[in-house]
């Protein structure tokens, strides 16, 4: 027979991971988030392409018949350029989106962050239009639609038509 002390410790340990399983799990269940808004840039930044040195490959075959060896040997050089002037696009992605909570989050993700695009819209009733103002090029899209999603803290990964996408919340709206 168990101690009313280790009674105690079962009941009170029982009731922890009663209160903190639920939420382990909720976090990894998907749910549905409302798209608001969705809005892409794409920003024109001059940029100079460094130049090279010249490059010089050399192939050689060799061959051999009795006591005469034979090589021939034929070397491409690709010569140097000089630095160029270019523009380098830079995008950035956001999101207004409405959580089951019916909290109003304001999401974001950069080139080069891993799964960050633009949110494809579920909905023919969708809206939109882009405007450009010197070297950026602003797209904005209304009325996108409910995505399935994921949430770890402030990371939000959205289930889209086209894929998955992950988002950070930045703010609120």
């Amino acid at each position: 027979m168990r101690s009313p002390r280790s009674v105690i410790n079962i009941t009170h340990a029982a009731f922890f991971l009663g209160l903190a399983l639920p939420q382990f799990i909720a976090a990894a269940d998907k749910f549905n988030i409302e798209i608001v808004e969705s809005t892409s840039v794409i920003q024109l930044l001059n940029a100079t392409i460094p130049d090279s040195p010249e490059q010089m490959d050399t192939h050689c075959s060799a061959s051999a018949t009795g006591s005469t060896t034979t090589e021939d040997c034929k070397t491409t050089v690709k010569p140097a350029t000089q630095p160029t002037a270019g523009v380098r696009p830079l995008f950035r992605f956001s999101a207004k989106a409405i959580l089951p909570d019916a909290s109003h989050v304001w999401l974001m993700c950069f080139q080069g962050d891993k799964d960050c695009a633009g949110i494809a819209t579920v909905e023919e009733k969708s809206t939109g239009n882009c405007e450009t103002k010197g070297n950026t090029i602003t797209c904005t899209a209304k009325d996108l639609g409910t995505y399935k999603a994921k949430r770890d803290k402030n990371d939000l990964v959205i289930y889209g038509p086209k894929g998955k996408l992950k988002y950070r919340i930045v703010g609120s709206w």
